[in-house]
Formats: C-alpha cells, structure tokens, sequence
C-alpha cells in the first residue's frame, strides 16, 4: 500500500506523505481505501497541474508575449514616425505593470508573509517580479523613445 504514495506529486509528497505513509501503517487494507487512494491520486494531480499551468506557463509566456508586441509595435510605429503615441502607450503599459507588481507583491505580503513574501518561493512572488520585468522593459522602452 505504501506505493501508492509514490502516485502523488512530488510536492504532495515532500508536504504530506509522512503523514499518509503512518496512516497506511495503522490501517488494514480494504477495497474502499484503495478507492480513495486513487480519488486522492487524481486530485491532487489536477490541483498540481493547474497551478503549473496557470501561474508556470501560462503567465511567463503572456509576459514573454506582450514585451515582444510592445517591441514589435515600437519598430513597426518608429519607421512610420509616430512616436509620441508609442511614448504614451509604453508608458501606460510600464505604469499599469509597476501597479500590478506592487497590488500581487502586497497581497503576497499579507497572505505569505514577510520572509515569504521576499522570496522567490511563493508563486504570486514570481508573478509580482515578472511584472516588475515588463515594467522594466516598457519603461526603458519609453525612455528610448523619448530621447
């Protein structure tokens, strides 16, 4: 039984799987908990893969993908002259990307903790610094334009 340990992510395991192999242990084997076993198997897998796909993939390749247009847009607007609204529009996006950096680093601060929330550990951490990276990016973006 205590294989099945082995079916659940590694970081249910590394959290729970103490835990789960004492229980195992005190329990006799019954049809009903290999059932249950399995449940919590497919759970947690489906938590695990949601949140790889929603804070891992997803964000880091949105970010990637709208520094890349804003720099698409900057040379396209560049050749045609029309920099002063490429200016604004950088700058609005650096402004709106700083603000969101800020509003997930401060929820991460309250929901996380201090020492958490100064790490990288935590995904809202790596969501506030992939934000102060596009931030980063556009504002020098508006700095090069308006020189």
């Amino acid at each position: 039984m205590k294989w099945f340990v082995y079916l659940y992510p590694k970081s249910w395991r590394q959290r729970y799987g103490d835990e789960i192999i004492d229980l195992l242990e005190q329990q006799d084997w019954t049809f009903f908990m290999t059932i249950d076993l399995l449940r919590g198997i497919i759970d947690a897998w489906k938590i695990e893969l949601n949140e790889r796909e929603v804070f891992g993939i997803r964000m880091s390749n949105l970010l990637w993908l709208v520094g890349l247009i804003n720099i698409l847009i900057i040379l396209q607007y560049r050749s045609l002259q029309e920099v002063i609204l490429m200016e604004q529009v950088a700058l609005i996006i650096a402004m709106v990307s700083f603000f969101l950096a800020v509003s997930i680093f401060i929820v991460n601060l309250f929901k996380a903790g201090f020492r958490n929330a100064l790490s990288i550990k935590t995904k809202l951490s790596k969501m506030a610094v992939g934000f102060m990276g596009l931030y980063g990016l556009t504002f020098i973006v508006f700095l090069v334009l308006a020189n």
